[in-house]
């Protein structure tokens, strides 16, 4: 471990897991803490856009039509 990394424990059942192997493969993060990072990331920029837009963020794939989106309330 190096000096800018800290240890970090938490327990996780089979499903998180589960979702933790699957999102390796998608993210293409060869590591638990890679996903963490990317998902962190994610996290990151959809809090950003929440600020702009009343804490709503609306997620939708390149290829799917705006009928296909999905909103995501991130205000409390």
């Amino acid at each position: 471990m190096s000096d800018k990394s800290k240890q970090l424990s938490f327990v996780a059942d089979k499903e998180t897991l589960d979702l933790i192997k699957q999102l390796k493969a998608d993210l293409k993060a060869p590591t638990s803490a890679a996903v963490f990072r990317k998902a962190l990331t994610i996290a990151k920029i959809a809090a950003d856009q929440a600020k702009a837009s009343n804490g709503v963020v609306t997620l939708r794939g390149k290829s799917q039509p705006q009928t296909e989106e999905v909103s995501v309330a991130l205000r409390a």
